[in-house]
């Protein structure tokens, strides 16, 4: 008996024995391959509705070749895309919507970027709510845009920003706010350079006799005395020069407008932005650095005036969301960019 237990035992031994032997080597874990550099698709956060663009997948720098891309974008048309340029059209309904593209490699870990895009209007009363349109209007002979008009006592003003695009820049480049705020020009791009004063910091000898500069035919970038003028105005006619500060003007020039249902401008009981003088001021922030840095969209809104302060500088005039007040300040010609209403006289 106790012969056969030692069997049994020697048996059970060279069995566990022979099945470690025959157990499979495990195999060394995988190394992971992450891609080099952020995948993007670059597009504008903003866009016009129903409109065809195209944009095409980059920032990946390894991986050079065996990139397989997917676009998933089921609100636009082509709802998705296998390539890396894509060809879509817009949604026809104003609104915030997201595109997803995704980069593949069969070495690789994937990488993704997500965006939310905002689908606008091409039109700027159809883009915006909460406007006032003009008692007139003019087309653009250069480029067929329409602009609403008001009169101011002895000036027509345009009563949206200037967004013809043969100088300046939309806010941060993106095309489709160029519409709803106008363009930034330098005082430089503004003008062509020739200031609306006779001597600098002086005002002109009439009213709409500044330069045409980035302005349609028949039209002039508002001098000094052309802003002194809308002041008056809009103060009842009690006068104001151009170096006051404007104290209780900002409010009935500027709208509590909506893009897309949502406000441009912050609320402030300070400044109601009332809009009773229909002049449709909107905080279209400014350029900086020559165009190469923007900021302060839907904080400030600044108007240009086409008269210098002196041979390096010009003047402009700005509103904060807060203040209800119209100040001047002076700025280098070609560092700063503002918006551009333009005047003629009646």
């Amino acid at each position: 008996m106790i012969q056969y237990s030692r069997i049994v035992f020697i048996s059970v031994v060279c069995m566990s024995l022979l099945l470690c032997a025959c157990k499979k080597k495990e195999e060394p874990a995988v190394a992971v391959n992450y891609m080099t550099g952020t995948l993007s698709m670059n597009i504008p956060a903003y866009l016009y509705r129903d409109k065809t663009y195209t944009f095409s997948a980059e920032g990946i720098s390894e991986p050079q070749e065996g990139i397989s891309y997917f676009w998933d974008a089921p609100d636009f048309t082509p709802g998705s895309c296998f390539e890396q340029t894509y060809t879509f059209t817009t949604p026809e309904v104003s609104g915030s919507y997201t595109i997803s593209l995704t980069g593949s490699h069969e070495d690789y870990n994937s990488s993704k970027d997500n965006q939310e895009i905002i689908i606008i209007d091409s039109l700027f009363f159809d883009a915006l709510s909460g406007v006032s349109k003009g008692s007139s209007t003019f087309e653009d002979p250069r480029d067929g845009l329409m602009y609403h008009t008001r009169e101011y006592g002895d000036l027509e003003w345009f009563v949206h920003n200037l967004s013809w695009s043969g100088a300046g820049n939309a806010f941060a480049k993106i095309e489709a706010l160029s519409i709803p705020y106008g363009r930034l020009y330098s005082w430089n791009e503004a003008t062509s350079g020739i200031s609306g004063g006779e001597t600098p910091g002086a005002a002109c000898s009439g009213l709409g006799e500044g330069p045409q500069g980035v302005c349609p035919p028949g039209w002039s970038v508002p001098t000094n005395e052309d802003w002194a003028s809308l002041a008056t105005e809009v103060n009842g006619g009690t006068p104001l020069t151009f170096l006051d500060t404007w104290d209780l003007i900002a409010s009935p020039l500027c709208a509590y407008a909506k893009l897309n249902d949502v406000y441009v401008w912050p609320y402030s009981p300070r400044n109601t932005k009332s809009n009773q003088a229909g002049w449709n001021g909107l905080p279209a922030g400014n350029s900086t650095n020559k165009g190469n840095n923007y900021g302060q969209l839907n904080n400030y809104g600044f108007w240009l005036s086409s008269s210098e302060a002196d041979t390096n500088n010009g003047y402009y005039r700005y509103i904060h969301y807060d203040v209800d007040q119209f100040p001047y300040h002076t700025t280098d010609k070609d560092a700063f960019g503002t918006s551009v209403r333009c005047v003629r006289l009646i």
